[in-house]
C-alpha cells in the first residue's frame, strides 16, 4: 500500500510539473502573439498558423495532464479509502473467525462515514466518481477477504448465503434508493465479487476438475499479479477458493497436490487415509500419483505450488 502511494503521488508530481513547463511556453507563445498581432496593425504581419496551432497543442496538452491527473487523485482516494483508512476497521475483521460473527453490517456505519468525509472535500461534479472509486475499492476488498484472508476465514457452504446478502447489503448502500450510482454500475463492479461467491457453493470434486482443466491453459510462466486481470476460472482463483473453503475434500487435496498446512480448523484428516475418509480422491488417487494430468498441467501445478509455498500467509 505504501508502494502504491509513493507511485501516485510521483505521477501526481511528474503531471504538475510537466503542465507548469506547458504553461510556461504557452504564456511564452502567447506573449510572441500578442507581438505578432500589434506589430501587424502597422506592418501587415501576422502571426504564423503553426504559432496558432502550437498554441492550441499546448493547452490541449495541459487538458489532457489535468484529466489524467483528476484521475488518479480519485484512484487514490478510493484506494486509500478501503485499503488504508478501513484496513482494520474492514478489511482485517471482516468474517475473521467466522462469518456469521463478523457480517458486513457491523462495517457499514464506518463505510458510509468514510463515504461522507470523501464527500464533503470533493466538488459536487466529482461525487459520482470518486463513489464510483469507493465502491470499486470496496469489491477489491471483498475479494480479497474472500480469497486472500489468510487462516482466519475458512468458510462453510452455508455461510455463502450469509455473504451473498452481505454483498447485496453493500451494493443496496452505494445505490442509495437510487440516490446513489446507478444500479446497472453497481452489478457490473460486483460480478466478480458474485461469481466467486458462486464457487464456494459447489464441492470440492469440482473446484478441483475446474482447476485441473484450467493448468491444461496456463502460461508454463505465471504472470505478476498486478499484470493480469483476476478471472473467476483461472487457476489463482480456483486456488485459493479451495484454500479457504471449510471442506476436508479440498484441505487433503492441497495437501497432497501441495503440501500445505490446512488453513481451517476442522479435524485433520491423515492423508494416508484420505482415499476411504474423503470419497472424491477414492477415484482421484486410482489414476496415478500425478492425478494423471498432462505434462503441461502438471508443470504448470509445480509453477503454483512453488508460488504458494513461498507466499507468506496473513
Amino acid at each position: 500500500m505504501l508502494q502504491y502511494i509513493r507511485d501516485q503521488l510521483d505521477t501526481i508530481e511528474e503531471g504538475i510539473k510537466q503542465s507548469w513547463v506547458d504553461v510556461q511556453s504557452a504564456v511564452g507563445l502567447l506573449d510572441y502573439l500578442s507581438y505578432m498581432a500589434s506589430e501587424g496593425a502597422t506592418s501587415k504581419s501576422s502571426p504564423s498558423d503553426e504559432s496558432i496551432d502550437e498554441l492550441f497543442t499546448i493547452f490541449d496538452d495541459v487538458r489532457r495532464t489535468a484529466v489524467n491527473i483528476t484521475d488518479t487523485i480519485l484512484n487514490f482516494i478510493g484506494t486509500r479509502a478501503v485499503f488504508w483508512d478501513m484496513r482494520d476497521s474492514l478489511l482485517f475483521s471482516l468474517y475473521r473467525t467466522s462469518v456469521e460473527s463478523a457480517r458486513m453490517e457491523i462495517f457499514i456505519p464506518t463505510i458510509e462515514q468514510v463515504l461522507d468525509q470523501v464527500c464533503d472535500l470533493i466538488v459536487d461534479v466529482l461525487r459520482d466518481r470518486v463513489v464510483l472509486r469507493v465502491f470499486q475499492a470496496c469489491m477489491e476488498g471483498f475479494i480479497w477477504v474472500l480469497l486472500d484472508g489468510g487462516p482466519s476465514r475458512a468458510f462453510l457452504e452455508t455461510d455463502v448465503n450469509l455473504m451473498k446478502d452481505d454483498l447485496a447489503i453493500l451494493k443496496d448502500l452505494f445505490i442509495a434508493e437510487g440516490q446513489g450510482l446507478p444500479s446497472d454500475v453497481i452489478e457490473k463492479e460486483a460480478k466478480l465479487a458474485q461469481q466467486i461467491l458462486d464457487l464456494y457453493v459447489l464441492k470440492a470434486d469440482i473446484i478441483i476438475d475446474l482447476l485441473m482443466k484450467a493448468s491444461e491453459h496456463m502460461s508454463h510462466h505465471l504472470e505478476p499479479a498486478a499484470a493480469r486481470r483476476r478471472n473467476v476460472h483461472d487457476i489463482h482463483t480456483l486456488l485459493r477458493v479451495l484454500c479457504h473453503k471449510k471442506d476436508n475434500g479440498a484441505s487433503t487435496f492441497l495437501k497432497i497436490q501441495y503440501h500445505l498446512p490446512r488453513s481451517s480448523d476442522y479435524d485433520d484428516v491423515p492423508v494416508k487415509d484420505a482415499p476411504s475418509k474423503v470419497p472424491i480422491f477414492s477415484d482421484m488417487l486410482n489414476r496415478g500419483a500425478s492425478f494423471n494430468w498432462s505434462e503441461t498441467g502438471q508443470q504448470s501445478f509445480r509453477i503454483m505450488k512453488k508460488k504458494l509455498q513461498e507466499a507468506s500467509w496473513q
